[in-house]
């Protein structure tokens, strides 16, 4: 019986030891994936770069303001030893030969196509960003030394998904007293703290553009009043429009607006353009562009539950003016979306959406808008947990992102392939159908299934990566 034992064990080990999982890479890309229960992982194969993290659990209430709480995996802890669900991160350098490199039971396959880096990407990415509960979270006097330093890692990782905009806060509490922590006016008479914060904020690779918050904030009501936008703003506008001229930062800077009427906003735009001619403006909203008729708006978010084909009709006339149109979610709706509670591939979904739809990139309302303690407990009044983050204090990102990451360099590598002419847009179209809007918010569509689908589509490795092998590690 004894031997039996033992010859069973040997007989699972061998299988368990053949048994292989596979990480798909062009040249020049990160990609991050969960390692299988069975993989054993041995030293990064020459020539990439491999990081190997656990996921740590956080608890979040799976209702707003609910006192029970549940637990799910979701922060990244690179480098540990901890017992827990693997994953792993896999840079590929731009260099690299394509072929299948071999660490441990992880075989990575490096496809003979280059994603460039990811300022470079044309996904508009905008996340934004609450430097006041960084300096909360590390104790530090706002914009201090101390404060930049712990924005650092937190900004760099978000522009390692090649994000788009700066957020700039024009007045205090932009959007009323929302989060955990209250937004400041950055709008000192000299700009000093302007300056310097946009400036911090290039240097960690975000931007170019500068998305100002606003000149109609929540706190004002329904309705604007000319006059009074008039008296607050008129002859600030116009010094910092000249100030942005000298910093050479106009043309890439925009009054931002949020979820406002077609006639507030003409009243905006009127105003911009009389003191700041040919100053950019952005909205997010819930109406299609045309409904501000008349009104150019340069960059226009839509919610993704109006993301109908009235709307997507409107896109190309839009890109032919110059102007970019994205989708965004937020506490809406609750599929799919970038919850502690949203379910696998959801994320990639979100991602991915854009060039499956027709559009320019991703919004959503919080990159680091943290509750109290985010490792411990991601839950935070009314809004559903996980909400008002997609990272950590410290730098190490959510699952959550890391999946939207995956799914914003699909939508890239879509858009590199079909510039190329290599896109195969009979099996696009096939892939489409997993990115119904109507039937993903209804429940009806596996996100993990056209997670894979559209992986499989825009990873087809070459006859040259298939034909040569560079294998190395244990």
């Amino acid at each position: 019986m004894k031997k039996l034992i033992v010859l069973a064990a040997l007989a699972a080990a061998v299988v368990a030891e053949a048994r292989t999982f596979e990480v798909e890479a062009w040249r020049g890309e990160t990609v991050a994936a969960r390692v299988p229960d069975f993989a054993k992982l041995g030293l990064a194969p020459k020539g990439l770069k491999v990081r190997f993290g656990v996921l740590k659990s956080v608890k979040y209430a799976p209702v707003p303001d609910s006192l029970q709480r549940l637990e799910v995996f979701d922060r990244v802890d690179w480098d540990s030893d901890d017992e827990g669900p693997r994953v792993v991160e896999v840079s590929v350098p731009a260099d690299a030969k394509p072929g299948v490199y071999t660490c441990g039971h992880m075989n990575v396959r490096v496809v003979d196509r280059v994603l460039p880096p990811a300022k470079e990407w044309k996904y508009y990415l905008d996340l934004w960003q609450h430097p006041w509960a960084t300096a909360r979270m590390a104790e530090a006097e706002p914009f201090t030394k101390k404060h930049y330093d712990a924005m650092r890692p937190v900004y760099e990782l978000l522009a390692s998904a090649g994000q788009k905009t700066i957020t700039v806060s024009l007045l205090d509490e932009p959007w009323d007293h929302q989060c955990f922590d209250a937004y400041h006016s950055m709008m000192a008479d000299d700009f000093k703290l302007f300056d310097e914060y946009v400036a911090f904020c290039l240097s960690c690779g975000l931007g170019p553009d500068i998305s100002c918050y606003s000149l109609c904030p929540w706190t004002l009501g329904k309705e604007i009043d000319e006059a009074a936008l008039e008296r607050r703003w008129g002859a600030f506008l116009e010094r910092f429009a000249a100030h942005l001229k000298e910093k050479g930062w106009y043309s890439n800077t925009l009054m931002a607006m949020d979820e406002r009427a077609p006639e507030d906003v003409a009243k905006v735009v009127r105003f911009v353009q009389k003191h700041a001619p040919g100053l950019r403006v952005s909205m997010a909203g819930n109406r299609k562009p045309s409904d501000f008729k008349g009104i150019p708006i340069d960059s226009y978010s839509q919610i993704i539950n109006h993301v109908t084909d009235d709307f997507l009709a409107e896109i190309p006339a839009r890109r032919a003016k110059g102007m970019t149109t994205t989708f965004y979610v937020c506490c809406w709706p609750p599929r799919p979306n970038t919850f502690m509670s949203s379910g696998p591939g959801e994320a990639f979904w979100l991602g991915a959406a854009p060039a499956m739809l027709g559009l320019d990139g991703f919004l959503r309302w919080a990159w680091n808008s943290w509750p109290q303690d985010p490792a411990k407990d991601a839950s935070y009044g009314y809004w559903m947990a996980g909400d008002t983050f997609l990272c950590y204090p410290d730098g190490e990102p959510s699952w959550r992102f890391l999946e939207l990451r995956n799914g914003i360099i699909a939508a890239e590598k879509i858009r590199i392939l079909r510039a190329s002419g290599e896109l195969d847009e009979g099996r696009l179209a096939e892939v489409r159908a997993l990115f119904d809007v109507t039937k993903v918010i209804e429940g009806k569509i596996d996100c993990r299934k056209a997670q894979g689908v559209l992986a499989d589509l825009v990873n087809r490795a070459t006859d040259a990566s298939h034909a040569s092998s560079s294998r190395s590690g244990p």
